[in-house]
């Protein structure tokens, strides 16, 4: 040894002395959850025996001496399980000095511009103590951990570690001794991990559950691999220390330095799962390091085994699902290394608790899908913050309008007042992001979004309005349980429609279907977070469609209108759960939606109930309903649900504290038996009536009207429907009254369909209805099904004169004679105020004669008002009503017409003919929008000459692809191809060859069956072909057909754009606009 060394060594005798503490600006402060452990002043050792908190700093030489080999570590032989070995010394990470041998090297002026490097300057130890290490089932070892604020360090025992620092021997001929390289120290310890390549510090144990055992989880140095180890301390308050000071290492060492980058191949991996699961966008994508923890812990001394079942993956977050995906597979050196984790994905939506530890780095996320068990994720990662956080803001992006959300949060409080991220805008989202989560909501629950069919209607009342249509698979009819659940959770807080209509749209499916595995759907506050308390109402369990229904009538905040028509079918028995008894259960709607208006928890007041069963215990809730005030009804349709006379006198009754507010009344189609003055009695409560629909009711014998004039002029009506009750002269004579004075003049829709009127009755109405002669008044006349062909003088004079309203509808009237239907054309050619025209189903004793046709072309060719004419036919099985061939030249008359813009001739057995005389037609006309003439016997020939004549046209915008006409033609010829000719046998002969065939060979027999086997196979195949190119001409001409329309749409379009620059407003049917701007969602 040089002699300057031992000079050095002489000058620094002093072993006690403390070691040299680093200035303020030289050190870092930590600081620690535990703020009970004492810090000793002087510790015995450096390290204070495990229990203090001691900064220790090194001053170390700028360069060091010639290393020395140690010949005992270089004899060592290798552990067969690969134990901890000593590491060469890096320049980037530090190994331990003699701090008072540094000391004293500095204080020596001849070797004082000699420097040895071994430790950073700024390296501060910040805990140590003695523990159990286990890196695998049987490697488990007392050693000696030291944190420093860079790496965890281990030795073999404390004397070790203590002379690794020059604190541990007090004898100075030791001491001298025990001065070695920075190589020879660095054999003396092994690092454990550096703190920026920690992953997660927890307790292995079940939750909440603070053992003495703490599990560390790291990526190696250099491979990236990772590996774990667990630290088993001497008491639960020493195991807490160790989590709060790695914690806090590991927090300050991620801020300090640069965060570990993933690899590019890594990212593109994760980028890959994540695209085949359709959930991948640069917008929405995040990657975190974790580590999957066990959901059970068996034997909760054997933490080796807990540790063996957890697994570090990576958790991503993508669009609408979180995903756990691998660490790629590679060779572990160690038993340490982790176990691959299976790949797993979860929908954001179908998250129901968040939970996080505040004692480790814990946390937890469990999903449920409706209906089955919850799946719990039990991960840990020090960036469990940032991942709650992260899933939070994804959650609040795909429901951006919930102020309730439907899962739990178990944090600490202060990350509840944190800022989420900001939410990135998603460009041409609209309907308050209505398309967003209900893709969300198909994702978690593994659905085809594209089957979901909806429209939005805002020209309609209280609108906008949702719709939502049949499945747009052709094979299904309803949608399933999870596809309605989509729709009415994506619904639920949605404040951009005013009225939801399920119209025709079966919620059977979750009328049967009970969720007894979790709540956290079920709406138990109110918009402002208080509870609801619905005592009553939440007794036993319910049905998923009532807790449905009543989050959308609760949470919904514009919501007026419900529209639930012939949406249930009839109740049986099967629908009651296994749990509770069979009784007369109540209707979900019903139950669902009337405690709320009683309590006055939703702003829905105008409820559809057509078709739907109500039985006593519905009548309850309805009663009850209707008795407060708070619910303020506007509303309620009630066709054919059954009500008996009792329950509908009830009902009234109850609705007279509505009298201020009920606009609208519908109980057409009851089987209840009413007596006029009692109902007058109940409806004169109403003075507010704009709605009213007394149909299909069975009224008692007796001369009473069903409505007197005196009940009739306290309402300012604008929809009266009488179909299917019959009317005597007074209940005729009240009406025209009623139409006669101003109290009517908001009236537009007056239905009286079947209701046994004759031709001067309606003469009656139209005269009460004029206002201004030569005039029309603005309402719809329905007067269908009633005897309009006998004694029709005042009718047809009424048309003449043109003292008719502006809509007319006389559709299914039987005329025994063809002389009252010529009168009834004159009188329409003439007419100038009728500009809507139904007369559908008109039956003759026989076709159309040569006059009646040509007065239908004087008619087609010169009247000059009608604007929309319906003459369609009707094909049944036990009746027909068509026109005939008497209505084939009247048509090329259309050419001439210059007013008609939609035209629906349906079920007329038109046939090649007819399709021609269109053909014809066509190209002359330049005001017709529509033509409706499908199920007319239209074969290839003529659809394609209906297809050239289009496209000679530019005004016609609408033209049916004929499918109905192509599926009867491809079946007919079907079963023309495909029917054998069998000659007609002589029965003697026919029984020759039957007594043939049966003393014929078995072999004969299959052979004659094998060939004419394969000529019908011949057969077959040769009219598959044919039927194949004819629909493959069908699809050619259906595709020039789009073409045309298309392009007449476009011109369509231009036009009225350069009307409205030039403030003029172009006239068009209602028909025609909802076509043009894509009305029909379908």
């Amino acid at each position: 040894m040089p002699p300057s060394a031992n000079a050095g060594r002489r000058k620094s005798f002093a072993f006690f002395s403390r070691p040299t503490l680093l200035t303020e600006s030289e050190t870092t402060s930590w600081t620690t959850s535990d703020d009970s452990i004492p810090i000793k002043p002087r510790p015995k050792s450096l390290f204070g025996g495990g229990n203090g908190f001691t900064e220790v700093p090194t001053i170390a030489p700028s360069t060091p001496p010639a290393r020395k080999v140690l010949t005992k570590s270089s004899q060592r032989p290798k552990s067969m399980f690969g134990s901890l070995k000593g590491r060469e010394p890096e320049p980037t990470s530090p190994t331990v000095t003699n701090a008072s041998s540094a000391s004293s090297l500095l204080e020596d002026s001849s070797i004082s511009d000699v420097q040895w490097s071994v430790l950073p300057l700024n390296t501060v130890v910040i805990h140590a103590g003695e523990v159990v290490t286990g890196g695998g089932l049987l490697r488990k070892k007392r050693e000696y951990m030291v944190l420093t604020n860079r790496e965890l360090l281990k030795y073999k025992t404390e004397a070790k570690a203590n002379e690794a620092f020059g604190l541990g021997n007090k004898n100075p001929q030791a001491r001298a001794s025990s001065i070695i390289s920075a190589g020879d120290y660095a054999s003396e310890h092994t690092l454990v991990t550096a703190m920026d390549r920690i992953v997660a510090v927890y307790y292995p144990g079940p939750e909440n559950e603070r053992g003495s055992v703490v599990q560390v989880d790291y990526l190696e140095i250099p491979s990236g691999s990772p590996s774990s180890t667990t630290l088993m301390a001497s008491s639960r308050t020493e195991a807490q220390v160790w989590v709060d000071r790695l914690r806090s290492v590991a927090t300050q060492a991620h801020l300090s330095s640069p965060p570990l980058a993933y690899p590019d191949s890594v990212v593109e991996h994760i980028a890959r799962r994540l695209e085949a699961e359709k959930d991948y966008s640069p917008m929405h994508f995040q990657i975190f390091r974790v580590v999957q923890r066990s959901g059970r812990t068996g034997n909760k001394s054997t933490e080796d085994l807990q540790k063996m079942y957890s697994t570090m993956c990576y958790l991503a977050i993508g669009i609408h699902k979180v995903h756990l995906v691998p660490f790629r597979p590679a060779t572990n050196k160690s038993t340490t290394s982790l176990t691959a984790a299976t790949t797993s994905s979860f929908g954001i939506l179908n998250l129901t608790v968040v939970w996080l530890a505040s004692s480790d780095d814990c946390f937890s996320l469990t999903f449920r899908l409706p209906c089955r068990y919850p799946q719990k994720l039990s991960l840990a990662s020090a960036d469990a913050r940032d991942i709650i956080q992260s899933i939070r803001q994804a959650s609040e992006y795909l429901r951006p309008m919930w102020q309730i959300c439907p899962f739990s949060i178990d944090i600490p409080e202060n990350m509840k007042d944190e800022p989420l991220p900001d939410i990135p805008p998603t460009p041409g989202d609209d309907l308050n992001g209505f398309d967003r989560t209900l893709a969300a909501y198909c994702t978690a629950y593994d659905l085809d979004a594209s089957n979901i069919v909806y429209g939005v209607h805002t020209n309609v009342e209280d609108g906008p309005m949702f719709q939502l249509y049949p499945p747009a698979h052709s094979r299904r009819r309803q949608y399933t349980d999870l596809e309605l659940l989509a729709v009415m959770r994506t619904l639920r807080w949605n404040d951009a429609f005013c009225s939801i209509s399920f119209r025709t749209i079966s919620l059977d499916p979750l009328m049967i279907i009970y969720d007894t595995n979790g709540s956290e759907y079920e709406p138990r506050l109110e918009r402002s977070g208080r509870p609801i308390n619905l005592k009553n109402a939440s007794q036993g369990i319910k049905p998923l469609l009532t807790h449905e229904l009543r989050a959308l009538a609760l949470y919904c905040g514009k919501l007026r209108r419900m529209d639930f028509f012939e949406s249930l079918k009839k109740r049986g028995s099967g629908t009651n759960p296994p749990a509770e008894p069979s009784g007369d259960n109540a209707c979900p709607i019903v139950e669902a939606i009337m405690p709320l208006c009683r309590r006055g928890f939703t702003n829905v007041d105008w409820f559809n109930l057509t078709g739907i069963e109500l039985r006593e215990a519905d009548l309850d809730w309805l009663v009850d309903a209707a008795a407060s005030r708070l619910a303020h009804f506007r509303g309620f349709e009630l066709q054919r649900c059954g009500l008996t006379e009792r329950m509908l006198t009830l009902f009234l009754n109850a609705l007279v504290t509505h009298e201020n507010t009920l606009e609208a009344l519908d109980i057409s189609g009851n089987p209840c038996r009413m007596h006029a003055p009692t109902l007058n009695n109940s409806m004169a409560y109403f003075p507010f009536l704009r709605k009213l629909n007394l149909s299909r009711l069975l009224r008692t014998s007796g001369e009473d009207p069903v409505l007197t004039a005196e009940t009739l002029h306290r309402w300012r009506l604008e929809d009266l429907d009488l179909s299917e009750t019959k009317l005597n002269r007074e209940t005729v004579q009240a009406i025209a009254a009623y139409l006669k004075s101003t109290q009517s003049d908001a009236m537009h829709h007056l239905t009286l369909t079947r209701c046994g009127l004759t031709a001067k009755d309606v003469a009656l109405l139209m005269c009460s209805m004029e206002r201004t002669p030569g005039k029309a008044r603005d309402l719809h006349l329905y007067v269908g099904q009633n005897a309009l062909a006998h004694d029709a003088g005042d009718f047809i004079d009424c048309i003449a004169n043109d003292r008719t309203p502006s809509h007319l509808t006389m559709r299914m009237v039987d005329y025994p004679r063809e002389e009252p239907f010529q009168e009834l054309v004159r009188a329409l050619t003439v007419n100038k105020t009728i500009v809507y025209l139904d007369m559908a189903k008109i039956s003759l004793p026989y076709e159309a004669g040569e006059k009646t046709s040509l007065l239908l072309e004087d008619l087609f060719a010169k009247n000059t008002t009608l604007r929309e004419l319906d003459i369609s036919g009707e094909q049944a099985v036990l009746e027909s009503a068509s026109l005939g061939a008497g209505l084939l030249k009247p048509l090329g008359r259309i050419a001439e017409n210059k007013s008609l813009e939609v035209l629906r001739i349906e079920l007329q057995s038109l046939g090649t003919p007819g399709a021609m005389e269109l053909a014809s037609m066509i190209p002359k006309n330049t005001t017709l929008r529509e033509i409706h003439c499908e199920m007319n016997d239209i074969h290839l020939q003529g659809f394609t000459a209906l297809v050239n004549a289009v496209e000679q046209n530019h005004t016609l915008i609408y033209l049916p692809r004929m499918d109905r006409d192509r599926i009867d033609q491809m079946r007919v010829l079907k079963e023309k191809l495909c029917q054998p000719t069998l000659p007609e046998w002589d029965p003697q002969y026919q029984h020759h060859i039957e007594k043939t065939e049966k003393k014929s060979s078995f072999r004969k027999t299959s052979k004659s069956k094998r060939v004419a086997f394969s000529e019908e196979d011949a057969l077959i195949v040769g009219v598959e072909q044919n039927l194949s190119l004819l629909e493959e001409k069908w699809d050619s001409e259906a595709t020039r057909l789009q073409k045309a329309l298309s392009r007449n749409i476009s011109l369509r379009v231009h036009e009225r754009n350069k009307s409205k620059r030039a403030g003029v407003n172009s006239s068009s049917s209602i028909s025609s606009m909802g076509l043009l701007w894509g009305v029909d969602a379908r």
